[in-house]
């Protein structure tokens, strides 16, 4: 599963946290597997194999009483993502949280980035709008921050199989996004305006490596472990920080270990009159 510094990048934070008022407004129930594919990608940018009810991510460890690397995600039973959390800290300090309403999804994120003696606190609410067909087709950022305010607009495209192919952004934040993919259909790669991703996988097609690359950061994740399901349960992380320093590039590195807990629904039973 990819993480959250994937969609930081693009309004220099990721989108997701709603109110629970709207969680009685469930997704529409997708039949195409490449639709429910897509669509996770997009909230997301990952998918997880098998039929998943719940995704839960941390850093464990020494590192984990001052490192927070927290998703928390609840699938429905077609595998489309219902419900999602985040947090991320300690600086910049990050919550935010995703549910169903009636046109798609809807998000809030709260990000505080502390520099020096001041704080700087911006908000990013994000509306995910789908088709007739439940394919996510655009979605609209309303970036708000110390007396400024964006709206950006991301329009998605799809090619006939219902892959998600590319978005072309324009507002506030104007960019673009192209998706790429296994023959076996799981993304391999992601570029973009402003970043790019590179995953990697083991010869059976487990989640082996994934490497983000943004303008100061680059996160690379590495696999260590995977369920019988064959999606990964422990992997190591680092993110190296690169930054000028008197005319030379100098760089700071931070790893951690992440374990993920994966629930899983049990497989449909025949029924006999």
């Amino acid at each position: 599963m990819r993480h959250p510094e994937i969609l930081l990048t693009a309004a220099t934070l990721l989108s997701v946290i709603l109110s629970q008022s709207s969680a009685m407004a469930a997704p529409p129930l997708i039949s195409s597997q490449h639709i429910v594919r897509s669509n996770n990608i997009i909230l997301m940018e990952g998918d997880i194999i098998g039929p998943a009810k719940s995704y839960h991510q941390y850093v464990i460890g020494p590192e984990s009483q001052d490192t927070l690397r927290d998703i928390s995600i609840e699938f429905a039973r077609n595998g489309q993502i219902n419900t999602a959390s985040q947090s991320y800290g300690p600086n910049p300090v990050w919550e935010s949280r995703l549910v169903p309403d009636d046109i798609g999804w809807m998000s809030r994120s709260v990000v505080a980035v502390q520099t020096n003696d001041e704080q700087d606190v911006s908000q990013l609410i994000s509306a995910y709008k789908t088709d007739e067909r439940g394919r996510i087709v655009k979605v609209t950022e309303v970036e708000a921050g110390d007396k400024t305010i964006g709206i950006t607009n991301q329009y998605y495209f799809y090619t006939p199989d219902d892959l998600v192919r590319f978005y072309v952004a324009v507002g506030h934040n104007p960019g673009f996004g192209v998706y790429l993919y296994r023959p076996d259909g799981r993304l391999e790669k992601v570029i973009k305006n402003d970043n790019d991703s590179v995953s990697t996988f083991t010869d059976n097609g487990k989640d082996l490596s994934s490497t983000t690359k943004t303008p100061h950061v680059t996160y690379i994740t590495e696999c260590q472990k995977w369920d019988n399901s064959g999606n990964c349960v422990l992997s190591e992380k680092q993110e190296i920080i690169s930054f000028d320093y008197l005319g030379e590039t100098k760089s700071i590195t931070s790893r951690f270990m992440l374990q993920q807990d994966i629930l899983y629904y049990p497989p449909h039973r025949a029924t006999h009159p």
